[in-house]
C-alpha cells in the first residue's frame, strides 16, 4: 500500500435522502433536498418544449445491453462536440463517468508523488481528495490570490484546479480574466483544470472550452448529470487539445459509460441550441429569479448573511446566528429538510451552509421550519444551561453585553438565566405574546416578561430546579407552584 494512502478516508458528500427517509419511515419524495446542486426545473425529459422521451431512450438502450459499448464512444463524443460548437470536434472530447472520474483520470496521467497541486479555497473536497490519492502536496489560495500567483509559484506547480463557477460560493470568474490566467499557466508548463460542471446554469458565455484547441495545458470538465437534474446518470466529458485528448482517451477505462447513460446523454445533446437550448435558457431565468428572492428573504433574517452567487446554489454565512452550521443542518434534517453543511469546505469551520435553488413552495417550507428549529434548539439549550447551573449549585448572571442572543431583551434588562426554563410558555399573562418572525411565521416573544428577572422569583425557581429528581419534572413543578400564583 502506498504510504500516503494509509490515512485516506472515504469522501462524505451532501444530504442522503434515502438515509433520511429510512430514519423517518417515509418515502424519499417527502424529503426536501436543498443540499444537491441540481437543476430546479427538473430533467429535460419533463420539460414539455424539449419533446424528449425518457422511456423511449431507455427502452432503445436496453436493446444493446447484450453487447459491449463501442469503447471509443464516437457517437457520444460527436454529439457532445456539436452541443458545444465553437469548432470543437469529437477528437477533442473525453467521455467520463462523472466529473470525479475525469478529474481522477487527468490527475493519474500527470501527477506524481510530491508534485504540487494548487486549488482554490474554498472548493470541492474532491479536488484535494483525488490529488491526495496520487501523493500530491496540496496548496490552497483564494480565487483572487490564485489568479495573481507569482511566476515562481506557477513554475513549481504541476497542476492548478479551479471550479468556475466555484463550489460552494457560486462565484463565476469572467472569461477574459480566466483566459489570461490560462495563457500564463501554459507559459509555465502548468496544467490548468477548469471544472465548468455548473456553468450552463450560470452563464455559458463565460466558458473557456474553446481555448483548449490551441492550449495543451488546459483541460475543461463539463457535466451532464447536475445541469439536467439527473445525478443518478453518471456522465460528464472533458474538452482538451487533440494531443492531450488522445492521451486521455488512451488512458481512460475502456468501458467507462453504460449504454443507458449514453442514450440519455445523446437525447440531451440533441436538443436544438446546445447550451442555449430553450430548456437551459428557461432554467437560468428561473434560477436567477428564485436566487434573488432567496437572498432577499435570508438577508432579512437576523444571523443569515447570503453570499452573492451566479448559479443554482447560495452560500450563507451563519456566524452571527446562535446555531452553528452543524446544529442548523441537523435541526432541519429532523424535519425532513436537507441543506449542505459546509465545514468540510472551510477546514472544519462551522460557519457556512449552502442552499440550492428549488421551487418557491419548497423554499417557503424551509423558511417556516426555521422558527420550529429555533424554538426546539432554545428549549434544548435551556435544559443544558439549567442542568449546568444546578450542577454547580448556583446561578450565573448574563447581561446584555455578554449574551449572544441579544437583542431578544429589552433595554436595561439583565438575565438571571441564559434561557427561560419555561420557554415557550404561551401564557400571555406573563407579558409574552406571539409575534411575526423575520422568517414570516409566528414566534413566541418573551420581550415583555420580567418574571424571572425578579430576584426573589428567580431564587425560588432556582431552588425548585435544584431539587432532586428529573429536570423536566422540576420545571413543571416550578411553573405550577411558583409562576402560576403570580399570574
Amino acid at each position: 500500500m502506498k504510504h500516503y494512502l494509509l490515512a485516506l478516508q472515504a469522501r462524505k458528500h451532501g444530504g442522503r435522502t434515502h438515509d433520511l427517509a429510512m430514519r423517518f419511515k417515509g418515502p424519499e419524495s417527502d424529503i426536501l433536498d436543498f443540499s444537491s446542486n441540481t437543476n430546479p426545473l427538473g430533467t429535460p425529459f419533463n420539460f414539455q418544449a424539449s419533446n424528449l422521451d425518457l422511456k423511449q431512450a431507455v427502452f432503445e438502450s436496453t436493446e444493446r445491453i447484450e453487447q459491449y459499448p463501442d469503447n471509443r464512444y464516437l457517437e457520444l463524443r460527436t454529439a457532445a462536440a456539436a452541443y458545444i460548437g465553437q469548432n470543437i470536434s469529437a477528437d477533442n472530447i473525453v467521455p467520463g463517468n462523472g466529473t470525479c472520474e475525469l478529474l481522477r483520470l487527468i490527475m493519474e496521467t500527470v501527477v506524481n508523488e510530491d508534485d504540487i497541486v494548487i486549488t482554490t479555497s474554498p472548493s470541492s473536497g474532491e479536488y484535494r481528495h483525488i490529488s491526495g490519492i496520487f501523493g500530491a502536496r496540496i496548496h490552497s489560495f483564494t480565487t483572487d490570490e490564485l489568479l495573481n500567483l507569482p511566476k515562481m509559484t506557477l513554475d513549481k506547480a504541476k497542476v492548478i484546479i479551479l471550479g468556475n463557477p466555484n463550489n460552494p460560493t457560486g462565484r463565476l470568474v469572467p472569461r477574459d480574466k480566466l483566459s489570461v490566467f490560462a495563457r500564463k499557466c501554459a507559459e509555465h508548463g502548468t496544467l490548468l483544470i477548469v471544472d465548468e460542471s455548473a456553468i450552463e446554469l450560470s452563464d455559458p458565455d463565460m466558458s473557456i472550452a474553446d481555448l483548449t484547441l490551441d492550449n495543451d495545458y488546459l483541460f475543461v470538465i463539463r457535466s451532464v448529470s447536475n445541469i439536467t437534474a439527473m445525478p443518478g446518470i453518471r456522465l460528464a466529458y472533458g474538452i482538451a487539445s487533440l494531443s492531450l485528448a488522445n492521451i486521455l482517451n488512451a488512458a481512460r477505462l475502456s468501458w467507462n459509460i453504460g449504454v443507458t447513460d449514453e442514450a440519455i446523454a445523446l437525447a440531451f445533446f440533441s436538443m436544438p441550441g446546445g447550451p442555449n437550448s430553450e430548456y437551459l435558457k428557461r432554467s437560468r431565468e428561473f434560477i436567477k429569479k428564485e436566487r434573488e428572492y432567496i437572498v432577499k428573504r435570508f438577508s432579512g433574517i437576523y444571523g443569515f448573511d447570503p453570499v452573492e452567487s451566479s448559479t443554482n446554489y447560495i452560500l450563507i454565512d451563519v456566524k452571527d446566528l446562535f446555531l452553528d452550521s452543524v446544529r442548523l443542518s441537523e435541526g432541519l434534517a429532523l424535519h425532513g429538510i436537507l441543506i449542505r453543511e459546509c465545514s468540510d469546505f472551510f477546514d472544519g469551520n462551522k460557519r457556512y451552509v449552502r442552499i440550492s435553488v428549488r421551487l418557491r413552495d419548497d423554499f417557503e417550507k424551509l423558511i417556516h421550519t426555521l422558527d420550529t428549529v429555533f424554538a426546539e434548539t432554545s428549549r434544548e439549550d435551556a435544559r443544558e444551561k439549567l442542568e449546568e447551573t444546578i450542577e454547580h449549585g448556583g446561578s450565573s448572571c448574563a447581561g446584555r453585553g455578554t449574551c449572544e442572543y441579544y437583542p431578544c431583551h429589552f433595554t436595561g434588562q439583565d438575565c438571571t438565566f441564559c434561557f427561560c426554563p419555561f420557554y415557550a410558555c404561551e401564557e400571555e399573562r406573563t407579558g409574552g405574546k406571539w409575534i411575526e418572525s423575520s422568517t414570516g411565521g409566528q414566534v413566541w416573544s418573551c420581550e415583555h416578561c420580567t418574571l424571572l428577572h425578579r430576584p426573589k422569583v428567580a431564587k425560588m425557581v432556582l431552588d425548585a430546579l435544584m431539587a432532586d429528581g428529573d429536570t423536566d419534572d422540576n420545571i413543571r413543578r416550578a411553573w405550577k407552584e411558583i409562576i402560576e400564583p403570580l399570574l
